[in-house]
C-alpha cells in the first residue's frame, strides 16, 4: 500500500488523459511502475488513440470483449483463405454503397494486404459469444499511423454453457479511413436465420486455421503492451463444445 500511495499521482498532477501521446508511450514502455498504474496509463494511450483513428483499433474489436489469441496472415500461404473470402462476400457486395464495393474490390487485392485472426469470448447484454474476426488492412499511404479496414466477425451464441459450432451473429464493416475519419462506416448485421451456408463454411475452414496456426510460432501475435490492454488476455469462460480448444 505505501508503494502504491507514493506513485500514484497526486490531485495537482496533470491528468492521465491530459499527457501526450509520447509520454504515454514512454511511461508505459518502461514497464517500472506497478501494473495497474500502467494499466490506466495503456488505457488512456488507447483512448487517445482511439480518438484519432490511430492503429489497428475499432470499437468493435475492443469493447464487450476478451481477445485471448491473435494470429497473423501469410499472404503467400492464405491465398485460398483470401478467395474464400471473397466468394462469401460477393452476395453482399452489390447492396454496399458505391464507394465501399468499390473499396473492398481495392483493398483484398492490394499487394500491401495484411491479414490478422483474433480469437474472442464476447458478453453483451448478458448473452455470451465466442467467435473471431477475420481482420483485413493496410497502412493508409497517405499517415501511416492510420489504417484501412475490413472487418468479418463471426460468433456462435452461447446458450446453457455450450456452443454448437453453429454461427448465431454475423456483422462484415467495411471501414476505409475516409471515412471513418467522419465516424461513418459500412454495416451488415446477420442473425441466424439469415446467415448463408457459405458463412457457416467460412467459420469452419477458420477453426481448421486456428487448430493448425496455434502451434505454430510464426502465426503468433504478440506485444508487450497487451499485457497491459483490457480487452487482452486469458478467457472468462470456455464453453462446453468450443471450437478453440
Amino acid at each position: 500500500m505505501a508503494l502504491q500511495a507514493r506513485l500514484q499521482l497526486d490531485e495537482l498532477s496533470i491528468k492521465q488523459n491530459e499527457l501526450s501521446h509520447n509520454t504515454l508511450i514512454r511511461e508505459i514502455s518502461s514497464q517500472k511502475k506497478p501494473n495497474f498504474i500502467l494499466r490506466k496509463l495503456m488505457s488512456a494511450l488507447e483512448s487517445m488513440r482511439a480518438g484519432k483513428g490511430m492503429g489497428w483499433s475499432r470499437a468493435w474489436n475492443k469493447y464487450d470483449l476478451n481477445v485471448f489469441r491473435t494470429h497473423t496472415g501469410n499472404m503467400e500461404e492464405d491465398q485460398a483463405l483470401l478467395k474464400q473470402i471473397k466468394e462469401v462476400l460477393t452476395p453482399f457486395l452489390d447492396g454496399f454503397p458505391k464507394e465501399y464495393k468499390g473499396f473492398f474490390e481495392d483493398l483484398i487485392s492490394d499487394p500491401k494486404l495484411m491479414l490478422f485472426t483474433f480469437y474472442h469470448n464476447r458478453t453483451v447484454d448478458g448473452q455470451d459469444y465466442e467467435g473471431l474476426t477475420l481482420s483485413l488492412g493496410r497502412k493508409v499511404p497517405s499517415d501511416r499511423s492510420k489504417r484501412d479496414r475490413f472487418d468479418l466477425v463471426l460468433e456462435d451464441k452461447r446458450e446453457q454453457g455450450s456452443v454448437d459450432q453453429k454461427l448465431d451473429l454475423v456483422r462484415i464493416y467495411c471501414c476505409p479511413w475516409h471515412m471513418y475519419q467522419n465516424k461513418d462506416l459500412h454495416l451488415v448485421k446477420l442473425e441466424a436465420n439469415d446467415i448463408l451456408d457459405s458463412l457457416q463454411a467460412l467459420y469452419a475452414a477458420s477453426v481448421d486455421n486456428y487448430h493448425q496456426w496455434k502451434v505454430m510460432e510464426e502465426r503468433q501475435w504478440a506485444h508487450w503492451s497487451t499485457r497491459y490492454i483490457e480487452y487482452f488476455g486469458p478467457r472468462s469462460f470456455i464453453p462446453k463444445g468450443s471450437s478453440f480448444t
